[in-house]
């Protein structure tokens, strides 16, 4: 007898919760007019549909605009340049890396007139990593705002790593 009240109680309030949700959901589609999913009949369904096709046509006009497809394609272009760049810099970063696994390993087996060389070779390799993992993020934290500025201090930054002049 308990268990079947434990039950019903049970059931009653997951029913009251679900109408509850519902209700609520309902509303709050009502005032700010969007879509949600209607769980009752499983389709889409939208309380003011006819706002959001004029907001979607005004929308669309403004990107068939040239002037905003011109923008949207130079600041593109901008982006795959500031990727090549970016690429450029993770290469020279692999090949640091590279180099200090060699001569890590070098410094296992060197004797110690040649580990000092060694341990200041590493010592430069880690400081040149630090200045591309920062030459790396600025691409992306600045670029986009001032990206001439930034691309001529990342390759000044790539010339110096390299150690060639100008």
């Amino acid at each position: 007898m308990k268990k079947a009240q434990i039950i019903l109680y049970v059931t009653a309030l997951a029913l009251i919760q679900l109408s509850c949700s519902s209700t609520l959901q309902k509303r709050y589609d009502q005032r700010h007019g969007t879509t949600s999913y209607d769980t009752d009949s499983d389709r889409y369904r939208s309380s003011n549909s006819s706002s959001s096709d004029e907001t979607y046509r005004r929308d669309y006009s403004k990107a068939t605009d040239t002037n905003v497809r011109a923008s949207d394609g130079n600041l593109l272009a901008q982006y795959e340049e500031m990727d090549k760049v970016g690429d450029l810099v993770l290469y020279e970063l692999d090949i640091l890396e590279r180099r200090y696994d060699v001569l890590i390993n070098e410094y296992k087996t060197a004797k110690s007139s040649s580990r000092e060389v060694i341990s200041n070779e590493l010592d430069r390799i880690q400081d040149d990593e630090k200045v591309l993992y920062k030459a790396y993020t600025n691409i992306y934290r600045n670029g986009k705002n001032n990206w001439p500025v930034v691309k001529s201090q990342v390759e000044n930054t790539l010339r110096s790593v390299r150690r060639v002049d100008k």
